[in-house]
């Protein structure tokens, strides 16, 4: 599953177990991708959407794969059914890419007290999931928050 997205940049060797940040950068430097570039924004969305699915699943109806995003950011209790588990998420401000991260090095996540500090987080260290992307994924809008 790991060539899927990478299979169509021959020679180029992916590592999964670094952050997606440091991957992508180092796929958009092996192809000479400008960072504010139109081929590096979309590859960028393309890639990131990819890593999300493949670590989450497209199975948004499957009340385990709620509860394991829930249990990722810290929900304990009162899960014990999808609606719940959106509910709960509703009130976490997780970076999506940072989500992401925590899946391909195994770290634990970092949740944000407010909105504002995660905005404020994300625009510091641009690791913006694009918004595109998330609003037609079922796990992603649950976490979904306004950035700009």
């Amino acid at each position: 599953m790991v060539s899927d997205f990478f299979s169509r940049f021959a020679g180029f060797k992916p590592n999964p177990s670094v952050s997606a940040k440091d991957e992508f950068a180092r796929l958009a430097h092996n192809r000479n991708w400008k960072e504010n570039g139109g081929k590096y924004q979309k590859e960028w969305a393309k890639f990131i959407a990819w890593e999300f699915s493949k670590h989450y699943g497209p199975q948004v109806t499957k009340l385990e794969n709620w509860q394991s995003l829930c249990h990722e950011v810290g929900i304990e209790d009162g899960i014990e059914s999808i609606t719940k588990c959106k509910k709960a998420l509703r009130s976490v401000h997780v970076n999506i890419v940072d989500l992401v991260d925590a899946r391909r090095t195994g770290k634990k996540v970092k949740t944000f007290r407010s909105e504002a500090a995660l905005r404020n987080y994300t625009l510091r260290t641009e690791r913006i999931f694009p918004k595109k992307a998330a609003k037609g994924d079922g796990f992603l809008k649950a976490l979904l928050r306004e950035i700009f």
